[in-house]
Order: structure tokens, then C-alpha cells, then sequence
């Protein structure tokens, strides 16, 4: 009777025990903890310049350099000619991983002066000014839409 009595008490000690971990999980294992909200890391856009086409970025500058200037054959081939040379020589540039920004900068800048001093040869140096300061993208401009004003909800129902 002894050993019932044990037996029966060593199973509702094992019951109990067991409907607490439930509850309560083990109380040796450490809490769990709400997971925070972590960002996505930043990614370096230094290195991750894209490569235009240079023959499509020169169909596009040349286009509207002949429109704006009204150029002859002559000087439009010659024009077609530097700009190719520009913009392949940015896209090595580009290409190159090891330079940091300010290295990309420099050179960049020493291409650009090259480029306008061989274009003063072709356009006067009004023409070649109003040439730096022309908008070269490809998209169009859209208008910017408004934001419209949020109205409380009694004046929509008529109230004052």
C-alpha cells in the first residue's frame, strides 16, 4: 500500500511539474525576448556607378547640341568625336574600383577641361557656356503634384 501511495505521489509531482514548464517554460532556459526591428544594412553606392553606353549618351548630347547651335556636318562630326572620347574616358573611370571618390572626382574634372578647351575650337565660348549649363537627361519633365490640404471631417459634413 506503501509503495501505491509513492508511486501515485511521484506521478502527480511528475504531472505538476510538467504543467508548469508548460505555463511557464523552463525556468532555467532564458526568457525569450521581443525581437527588435533591425534596418537593412546600408550599401555602399561609392563602387556602384552604372556604365552608360557612350554612343547613346552621344546620340542623345549630340542631338540637342545641334539643335540648340544649329551645326554644320563638319562641325557636328567633330563634336561626335570628342564626345565619344569623354565619355568612354568616364566610363574607365568608372570602371576602375581601387580609386576613392576624391581620386574619381579629380579625374573627372581633368577630362571635363580637356573636353571644353578642344570644344572652344568649335563653338564660341558664349555657345560653349550655355553648352555646360544645358540639361542633358533623357526624361521629361513632370509636374509636381500638389499635396492636397486634409479637411477635418465636420466640415465635410456641413458643419461649421
Amino acid at each position: 500500500m506503501k509503495k501505491r501511495y509513492f508511486i501515485l505521489l511521484v506521478l502527480a509531482l511528475s504531472f505538476a511539474s510538467q504543467e508548469v514548464y508548460g505555463q511557464y517554460g523552463n525556468p532555467y532556459q532564458r526568457q525569450g525576448q521581443r525581437r527588435s526591428h533591425r534596418p537593412t544594412p546600408m550599401q555602399n553606392t561609392q563602387n556602384s556607378i552604372e556604365l552608360k553606353n557612350p554612343h547613346e549618351s552621344m546620340t542623345i548630347v549630340l542631338s540637342k547640341c545641334v539643335e540648340a547651335f544649329k551645326l554644320d556636318d563638319f562641325e557636328k562630326e567633330i563634336i561626335k568625336g570628342l564626345l565619344l572620347k569623354r565619355f568612354e574616358s568616364q566610363n574607365v573611370i568608372f570602371a576602375d574600383e581601387d580609386g576613392n571618390l576624391e581620386e574619381r572626382k579629380k579625374k573627372l574634372l581633368e577630362i571635363d577641361k580637356v573636353f571644353y578647351k578642344d570644344l572652344v575650337s568649335i563653338l564660341t565660348t558664349e555657345e560653349v557656356k550655355e553648352f555646360k549649363t544645358m540639361n542633358f537627361s533623357e526624361t521629361k519633365e513632370e509636374k509636381k503634384k500638389k499635396k492636397k490640404k486634409k479637411k477635418d471631417k465636420k466640415r465635410k459634413k456641413g458643419e461649421p
